[in-house]
């Protein structure tokens, strides 16, 4: 799904997608299925009977914790260096101030952050710092915290002034791999939870156990304690007018007030102690459905074996539980050491193709340049190579170069900002589309995949016109569409905002940029369904 979907994207691929191809291909391999799965669920259930519950171990190798964060960020960052040293803005330490600046980049103003030129120059060389030291540092335990609280730190700052949450999100997701195994320990240990329901079920029917589990799977937080009929039932006083029969043909339920509830209002109680199966409680109440509730229970309750499960009344053999971690192979080799030596080819044969997209990265060509190396031949075959290499770990693995926030790219002779409006031909009301607001700064279709696309294709500093027109075809149709414009006879004005390229930090930058003027860029028309373009030459304005 991954390659389909996300790996054969193009014109509107942007940066998140190599952590989602490099992380979804791990996920193949690593025991996510470990805790919270269904997958576990059916292994309890697979394993246990009345008389034993099978409970899989959830410990899983620290590698596997790390491995996610050394493909999706380490390789990342490492990478990105050798971009990065070469760019006029992060020497200076205008890597974070300089994307921060320009209009069509953020959704939010932070003038009052990016007016602290020390500030501003402490983020920026933090930045290269840390990315450059996190493959060296983040597995090790006393710079995990540090790496963290930077790590989220960074990337919250990405969230709050950039339009591309996914990217941030992704990553502050992969920093929490980070976070202390204690901290989760303590955050589900038992204890911390009072207990609000008493769950009484017959502890001799498979049916009945096999419920007990389930809801405990569920119950993460273990706000249910579970009382057998035979042993516990005495003991509460709620349950004294209720004989023995009855609480064994139907699952009964004591809260803390002591009100008793039975069969379906019981399974609503419970859902209604797991937060997120709180919705299904109220969908359980609603008339009808709770009535149905009540058919489908009463039917499961009378066809139930309540007898102790043994091979002679329902045929259950007890299997054996499966553990195949210390089948030896060899003499001195079993099965565990094979998962850690191939997790290991897998690490440096990832290593490796990164390093040899990173001898080609712009750093590695200054370098064959001043040596004489970039005329060879070896050199023209070895360009070749990485070209072909990129264009097939860059699908499978995520593995690229990483071109992000660079002068020569992204900013130089980046002088301004296109807009689109849809102009009403019986009113002649002028409509701003959701793409670029009045100061020059992304809507709300701008973000993501789209901003990549608006801010980096459509239009960047060197318009391609064909880029554009394909680009304000497809956005134009869009809305069009949205808000029921008949694109039989309708015209979109294109609106231009001459903006300057900065060559060093200046005061209220963004500002000055946000109050520039916007001027005539021409138009498109669509006529009975045909587009067609006369928009100027935005180079030249």
């Amino acid at each position: 799904m991954s390659l389909i979907l996300i790996g054969s994207i193009g014109s509107y691929e942007y940066h998140v997608f190599y952590a989602y191809m490099g992380v979804n291909f791990l996920l193949i391999f690593l025991p996510i299925s470990q805790c919270f799965s269904i997958d576990r669920l059916i292994q309890k259930l697979k394993y246990s009977n009345t008389t034993f519950q099978y409970n899989p171990s959830k410990k899983v190798k620290q590698l596997y914790y790390f491995l996610p964060l050394f493909v999706a960020i380490g390789l990342v960052y490492f990478d990105s260096i050798f971009v990065k040293l070469t760019a006029n803005s992060w020497l200076q330490g205008l890597g974070m101030w300089m994307p921060s600046s320009f209009p069509m980049m953020v959704h939010n103003n932070l003038t009052f952050v990016l007016n602290n030129k020390i500030v501003m120059l402490f983020l920026g060389y933090l930045t290269l710092i840390f990315e450059a030291l996190f493959i060296f540092l983040f597995f090790r335990k006393k710079f995990r915290i540090l790496m963290l609280i930077i790590g989220v730190g960074l990337h919250l700052g990405i969230l709050i002034t950039f339009p591309i949450p996914w990217f941030a999100l992704i990553f502050i997701s992969l920093y929490l791999l980070l976070v202390p195994v204690s901290f989760w320990q303590k955050v589900f240990k038992i204890k911390s939870y009072k207990k609000t329901l008493k769950f009484y079920y017959d502890a001799e029917c498979p049916l009945c156990v096999r419920t007990k589990i389930i809801i405990t799977h569920f119950d993460f937080f273990n706000k249910i304690e579970f009382k057998t009929v035979q042993f516990d039932a005495s003991e509460d006083t709620g349950l004294n007018d209720i004989d023995r029969n009855t609480l064994l043909d139907d699952i009964h339920s004591v809260d803390l007030k002591g009100t008793v509830f039975s069969g379906v209002d019981t399974y609503i109680q419970v859902l209604k102690r797991i937060f997120y199966l709180y919705p299904i409680s109220l969908l359980l109440r609603v008339p009808g459905i709770y009535h149905l509730a009540k058919k489908v229970y009463a039917y499961v309750a009378l066809n139930r074996t309540n007898e102790r499960c043994t091979e002679e009344n329902c045929g259950y053999n007890p299997p054996e539980i499966p553990n195949d971690s210390n089948i030896k192979l060899l003499q001195n080799y079993n099965v565990n050491d094979l998962k850690l030596s191939l997790f290991k080819l897998l690490i440096y044969s990832l290593s490796f193709a990164q390093l040899i997209i990173i001898l080609n990265s712009p750093l590695s060509n200054k370098f064959y340049a001043f040596t004489g190396f970039e005329k060879s031949k070896i050199h023209s075959y070895f360009s070749a190579f990485n070209r072909n290499l990129i264009s097939t770990t860059k699908p499978l693995f995520g593995l690229t170069s990483h071109n992000v926030f660079i002068d020569d790219i992204h900013y130089k002779g980046y002088q301004h900002i296109i807009a689109i409006l849809y102009k009403n031909s019986v009113t002649n009301e002028e409509v701003w589309l959701p793409i670029i607001d009045k100061n020059g700064q992304p809507s709300y279709y701008n973000y993501g995949t789209n901003w990549r696309k608006v801010s980096f294709s459509m239009n960047n500093p060197n318009i391609n016109l064909k880029i554009l027109n394909d680009g304000v075809r497809d956005f134009t149709a869009f809305w069009a569409s949205k808000n029921r414009i008949d694109l039989k006879d309708a015209t979109f004005l294109i609106k231009v905002k001459k903006i300057d390229s900065p060559k060093g930090w200046e005061k209220d930058f963004l500002n000055k940029q946000i109050a520039k003027p916007w001027i005539d860029g021409g138009f498109i028309q669509w006529n009975d369904n045909q587009f067609s373009s006369q928009i100027k030459d935005i180079e030249s304005l």
